[in-house]
């Protein structure tokens, strides 16, 4: 499936796919990106919306892509990965079947004690009244959040005490959410590990330790680096028995899984973790910082996996010695103008609006930054230097990162 020039659509947004463009566009072989959306003069953006799968499939055809990576959740569970294979389409990501236990997280919790994996104690309600008797009897703190996940931070919360509990239950509800998950919360060292795997055999990509809180506020990553230096490599190996009890599973429903998947786990103690989350791809906090460490070719791995050679091809990903180092930066506010961004290189757009050589800011997490170095504590320096020339006000990020990365 290889050609000599290559043309790849990558559908989905923010700094996942930012982050494979500005891998791809490196290949001398790859002719031309294109991307749903995002701000880069690398990709071309295809003003279709990532689960209008029939539109995109006759942009396909039109335009001789050669491959497409579907990166979002809202693309996933649209089934376009199904969709594209029944007309002939090379895709690289997990049907709907295989991957639909990750998209909902009651579902997921669901899976997770089915295979005997380690994972916090939660349950699932649709009725205040049933909430309210449950955190009543709950130890804290627990983590509150809605089961589909949305990627939205202020739908999930760490709620130390039971009045906080109650009044962010009171909030999801009032904003119509019905299905609300409350978990232990898990104290300890968060990380993920990402594998390559093409349903039956799994290669490690890499690991990344994991920052989830800016100004008391829970989310999916505010920062991370990578490598993971506490992950070893007995809890490595612990963790593949879970992931290919995983596959397996999904092997015997008939939905291989094939793609990127991440097991993200909190370290409780030497060498004892939880899983607590299973994620389809990597994530918008880290995908640079993985990538960044990649010395492999993505698109021949992808396609090695497309063509069920991967097994057989990839014993193992090589990487590089570096380490990365990636900041998450939100805005408590909209439309402020951002200073500073016009000379940074290692940038990934989220939420960002642009006007000519502008950026203005959106709520919540508008951008990631990533710097790489031969060192941690360099790039982490790296890192620092840059985010003292940006300035925009209702500007946020997690300073205690920078100060200590290695005992996230």
């Amino acid at each position: 499936m290889l050609n000599e020039r290559m043309k790849i659509l990558i559908v989905g947004d923010g700094a996942v796919a930012s982050a494979l463009v500005r891998e791809f566009s490196q290949y001398d072989y790859v002719e031309k990106i294109y991307a749903t959306s995002g701000i880069s003069d690398l990709f071309e953006t295809v003003d279709i919306r990532e689960n209008d799968l029939t539109g995109l499939l006759m942009f396909v055809l039109e335009n001789g892509i050669d491959l497409t990576i579907p990166v979002s959740e809202n693309a996933l569970g649209s089934d376009i990965v199904s969709f594209f294979q029944s007309n002939g389409q090379n895709i690289f990501g997990p049907s709907k079947d295989s991957c639909d236990f990750i998209l909902n997280k009651v579902l997921c919790k669901k899976f997770l004690y089915k295979i005997h994996a380690s994972t916090p104690k939660f349950a699932m309600f649709n009725k205040v009244s049933q909430i309210n008797d449950y955190l009543k009897n709950s130890g804290f703190p627990v983590l509150i959040r809605t089961a589909q996940h949305t990627g939205l931070e202020d739908e999930k919360m760490v709620c130390p005490t039971l009045k906080s509990a109650l009044d962010f239950v009171d909030k999801l509800f009032l904003k119509g959410e019905t299905d609300v998950l409350i978990e232990d919360y898990i104290f300890g060292h968060n990380f993920t590990a990402y594998y390559v795997t093409d349903g039956y055999g799994a290669t490690l990509l890499n690991t990344v330790a994991n920052y989830k809180f800016i100004d008391g506020l829970y989310t999916d990553g505010a920062g991370c680096i990578c490598p993971d230096y506490k992950a070893g490599s007995l809890v490595l190996s612990r963790i593949e028995n879970i992931l290919f009890n995983i596959l397996t599973n999904l092997d015997l429903r008939g939905c291989p899984y094939t793609g990127i998947i991440g097991i993200e786990c909190v370290l409780t103690g030497e060498n004892n973790f939880v899983v607590t989350d299973i994620k389809p791809f990597l994530q918008n906090h880290d995908a640079r910082a993985v990538l960044n460490l990649c010395e492999d070719d993505l698109i021949k791995i992808f396609t090695s996996c497309v063509n069920g050679f991967f097994s057989d091809e990839y014993e193992q990903i090589r990487t590089n010695n570096y380490s990365s180092a990636s900041i998450s930066v939100y805005s408590d506010g909209e439309s402020e103008e951002i200073k500073g961004l016009n000379d940074i290189e290692d940038i990934d757009f989220i939420e960002v609006k642009q006007n000519d050589s502008s950026f203005y800011s959106d709520y919540g997490m508008d951008f990631i930054i990533t710097k790489t170095a031969g060192t941690l504590s360099r790039a982490k320096q790296y890192l620092s230097e840059e985010l003292k020339e940006i300035k925009f006000k209702g500007m946020k990020y997690t300073k205690e990162f920078l100060l200590n990365s290695i005992n996230l």
